[in-house]
């Protein structure tokens, strides 16, 4: 402990004793000890004084310059032990002690001790908070509250639920009645392609026995003249069912199509978003 730390205790003493006899109730606020960071310490020293000063209804709160192990090594006492806290509140004459630790242990956490000492509370009233690395600044304050006897602020940010818009007007129903003419005609249209395409090729097999066939006999040949008449006939309806099938099949896509942009439309609707009141843009095809 420096020499200047020492006299600053004698001389806090001397002035707290002085005036100790008469006068509202003193309580001194020491800066805590440990091993934590000098940041971290620095932040939880304004907390707890902040604490201590809401709790002391009617009191006169001084903050301390020195720590309790220095003003302890001062006093001489085992700053372990419950009677030092009573010795260096004796010494330094005030009504209430206010002291603790800060240190950081392995795991990343910061493990917070404020003890209270006065003279109705034989051993210290004490309290522990255990600061993860990810808790909120708030934590420490809000848990060392009741130890002042101050109740803990609610420092959580609720936001705003937005109001319920109204439901926006109801579609219109849509006619499927011309869709459903363009599904038939093109669906019509591709069985009528398929038969076309199935006589073609049975008009092709019919031409190879046409080219095959015998014409030695008079019997050969009117069988001969038979075949060239059925296959003809394949032929020609395979021809009339392929034109009719790209023709119906064409005008069932083109229905289909006419009928898509007819009932292409986009909406603009009220609705309510997570960020608040706002509008839907959609479409129907």
């Amino acid at each position: 402990m420096s020499l200047s730390r020492i006299w600053w205790v004698l001389a806090l003493h001397l002035v707290l004793v002085t005036s100790a006899s008469a006068g509202p109730k003193r309580v001194l606020v020491l800066p805590l000890d440990g091993s934590a960071d000098p940041s971290a310490r620095g932040k939880l020293n304004l907390s707890v004084q902040k604490l201590a000063k809401d709790g002391a209804a009617g009191a006169v709160v001084t903050i301390g310059d020195a720590t309790f192990d220095e003003a302890a090594a001062a006093v001489g006492c085992d700053p372990a032990t419950p009677k030092c806290a009573v010795s260096v509140r004796q010494t330094l004459g005030v009504d209430e002690l206010v002291y603790g630790t800060v240190t950081a242990d392995p795991t990343g956490q910061t493990i917070v001790v404020i003890r209270r000492s006065s003279a109705t509370d034989n051993p210290p009233k004490d309290t522990t908070v255990v600061l993860g690395p990810t808790d909120p600044p708030g934590k420490a304050e809000r848990e060392l509250a009741p130890i002042f006897g101050v109740a803990p602020r609610d420092t959580t940010v609720t936001r705003p639920q937005p109001l319920p818009l109204p439901p926006g007007p109801p579609e219109p129903r849509r006619d499927n009645t011309k869709r459903n003419i363009g599904i038939a005609c093109a669906s019509g249209g591709g069985v009528m392609l398929l038969i076309g395409l199935v006589l073609w090729n049975s008009a092709s097999g019919k031409q190879d026995e046409v080219d095959s066939a015998p014409t030695r006999t008079v019997a050969d040949l009117m069988r001969l003249q038979d075949l060239e008449d059925r296959t003809q006939t394949l032929a020609i309806t395979g021809d009339v069912m392929v034109l009719l099938g790209l023709g119906l099949g064409g005008y069932g896509a083109w229905v289909l199509y006419t009928d898509s942009k007819e009932n292409r439309t986009v909406v603009v609707a009220p609705t309510a978003t997570p960020a608040g009141p706002g509008v839907a843009i959609g479409g129907t095809w």
